[in-house]
């Protein structure tokens, strides 16, 4: 189950929206689609398209191993989601 932002961690929900709208640009630039962003290369499904919008959108939070994909699928290192946020 995806962590759910918790409204009472200060500049939780802002830092979550941040790297949503990062991934969201990137994904966006690379001409992925959310599905596409979700699964692999060969279409192996990982992470539902309904949970990269809610990711994007900053209604939850992902994990390290969901970033770690997303960076992957993009492309750029993970370090570079989180530059600067």
């Amino acid at each position: 189950m995806p962590a759910r932002v918790n409204p009472d961690v200060p500049g939780e929900p802002r830092l979550v929206r941040k790297v949503g709208k990062r991934i969201r640009e990137l994904r966006e630039k690379k001409g992925l689609t959310m599905a596409e962003l979700g699964a692999s290369p060969k279409g192996v499904v990982y992470f539902q398209r309904q949970y990269v919008w809610k990711m994007e959108t900053g209604r939850v939070a992902p994990s390290l191993s969901a970033l770690a994909h997303f960076a992957k699928r993009l492309d750029v290192p993970l370090a570079d989601l989180l530059r600067g946020i």
